[in-house]
This record gives C-alpha cells, sequence and structure tokens, in this order.
C-alpha cells in the first residue's frame, strides 16, 4: 500500500527527498546539542624565564594581546610590550634559550630576551 497513492509520483519523490533531508537536519541539531563544547583557552599564560642571573615570569594575555615581564623572586613588573611595541595577535608563547617566541593569528614572531623587542621570526638570525 502506497502512502500518497492519489498524487503524482515527482511529488512522491519529493516528499521522500524532503523527510531525508528533515531526518538529516535533525541529526546534525543532535550532533551540535550532544557534543561536548570546546575546552576554552584561559586568557593568560605564565612562562618562568632563568638564565644568566635573570629570573622572569612573562605573562601573556590573550585578551590585551601584550606580554608583561616580572622579577620572579619579587614580583617587581620588569616592563610590557603590547601592539605599540610592535607586537601581533598572542596566544600562546614557547620559550627557546634566549628567544620567546609569540604564537597567534598572524605569522609567529620572536622577542629576545632579555631586551623584550618582538621581531618577525623570518628575521631572526642566530
Amino acid at each position: 500500500m502506497r502512502r500518497y497513492p492519489l498524487l503524482p509520483r515527482t511529488l512522491r519523490r519529493l516528499d521522500r527527498r524532503l523527510r531525508l533531508v528533515g531526518t538529516f537536519l535533525a541529526a546534525a541539531a543532535l550532533v551540535g546539542l550532544v557534543a561536548p563544547p570546546q575546552a576554552e583557552q584561559p586568557p593568560k599564560q605564565l612562562v618562568r624565564w632563568t638564565a644568566d642571573g635573570h629570573d622572569w615570569l612573562l605573562v601573556a594575555d590573550r585578551q590585551q594581546d601584550s606580554i608583561s615581564a616580572y622579577d620572579a623572586h619579587d614580583g617587581r613588573p620588569l616592563g610590557t610590550i603590547d601592539r605599540a611595541d610592535g607586537l601581533a595577535d598572542v596566544d600562546r608563547l614557547v620559550l627557546e634559550g634566549r628567544w620567546l617566541v609569540v604564537l597567534g593569528d598572524a605569522q609567529p614572531q620572536v622577542v629576545r630576551l632579555p631586551g623584550l623587542r618582538p621581531q618577525p621570526l623570518a628575521s631572526v638570525s642566530r
């Protein structure tokens, strides 16, 4: 027994396609509701740099796109670099010797420690 015996064949095909699309959209909505939310990165990242008598805490602020340096022993602020100093987007910091690699949406940049001067990664010469 057919579901719509009086409807033309093309309308019955259309009905099947619409049911398929409805099932797909319902499944997509269900997956979107059931899937766990993406873990949000914390707004700040802390890196410790120790070399040549320096003991610094470098704090990356993702919301302000800045990096602040503090003395690790007494918490005294040593300096801040941000967009005004040429620093681009700050998402993550990677410490490599005297270089602090700043990763973000833009091209990676490096900051030479202890000078705290950002520069593009392509211009770095060891």
